[in-house]
């Protein structure tokens, strides 16, 4: 379960790393309707009252513990985390301590490789 759970883990840091520095080339700028939640250029704004930090928060929380409602980063760095923490709590040694840190290692820089390089690029 905890290799499952790291796989997905990079998978969400892959999103979140193409959403800030390659939305424009990524699989979501195919989809204009998401662009509000997706783009971070703009996303970012979703958290404030009509888009104005200096109106205050759109909603309560949105700017800490519920931020992750208001964009595409927000979420996918909030199930990364979750991913990560029930790896941590379901975690049983596979091949011994170290060596697991090693695969858990090579596990998440291979797969997060092949969806930011790859996946979540547009062909």
């Amino acid at each position: 379960m905890s290799t499952l759970l790291v796989i997905i883990a990079s998978i969400f840091n892959s999103i979140m790393d193409v959403l800030s520095f390659r939305y424009n080339t990524s699989i979501f700028s195919n989809h204009p309707k998401w662009k509000q939640y997706l783009d971070p250029s703009v996303s970012w704004k979703n958290k404030y009252k009509n888009g104005d930090p200096s109106q205050g928060p759109r909603f309560f929380g949105s700017e800490t513990f519920l931020v992750f409602l208001t964009d595409g980063w927000h979420l996918s760095k909030t199930l990364m985390i979750l991913c990560f923490s029930g790896a941590i709590v379901s975690y049983t040694p596979l091949l011994g301590t170290w060596l697991d840190v090693v695969l858990f290692y090579t596990l998440f820089g291979t797969v997060f490789q092949l969806f930011f390089g790859k996946i979540l690029i547009k062909k």
